[in-house]
């Protein structure tokens, strides 16, 4: 499979996020409270809300659907792998020892969400979508960037 350049552009009101959530975890050895108070689920469905509720057509919908969908799979499979800092990593372990059928979407909330936004560029290279599907999707992803940014202080709680 031909690998293709993706990259997922992170708004700049949303890099202090970043850059205030790698100190909290790695220099200030502090943890999120879990579960999230609002969980990735939750966020990525009042998201897929707002936007039907935009007037969109069925075939939108669904699409919208899909993509939110993905993007809690891409998130449940990548954060114990690739979305935690080393010092989060017992907590992790803890979480999926007491509750082993529960997605970890239902768990941790924005700060890790947007951490799988990081990475999700390098993993998307590698999906058979066509130049049209992947243009969509790489909108889809931005337009909830800005939504992330435009919500944040509703987020970061």
């Amino acid at each position: 499979m031909n690998r293709v350049d993706v990259k997922v552009k992170i708004h700049e009101e949303l890099k202090p996020w970043l850059v205030d959530d790698w100190d909290l975890i790695t220099r200030q050895k502090q943890l999120f409270y879990l579960p999230a108070k609002k969980n990735v689920d939750s966020i990525l469905e009042d998201n897929a809300n707002y936007k039907n509720s935009q007037g969109n057509i069925d075939n939108k919908e669904f699409a919208i659907n899909e993509v939110v969908a993905g993007i809690k799979e891409y998130f449940n499979v990548m954060l114990g792998t690739q979305l935690l800092y080393k010092f989060e990593r017992q907590q992790y372990a803890e979480i999926l020892a007491d509750h082993p059928d529960v997605p970890r979407s239902q768990v941790y909330g924005a700060p890790h969400l947007l951490r799988l936004f990081v990475r999700i560029g390098a993993m998307l290279a590698y999906t058979p979508l066509d130049e049209k599907s992947l243009a969509l999707l790489l909108n889809y992803l931005h337009d909830f960037l800005k939504y992330l940014a435009k919500n944040s202080a509703i987020q970061r709680l």
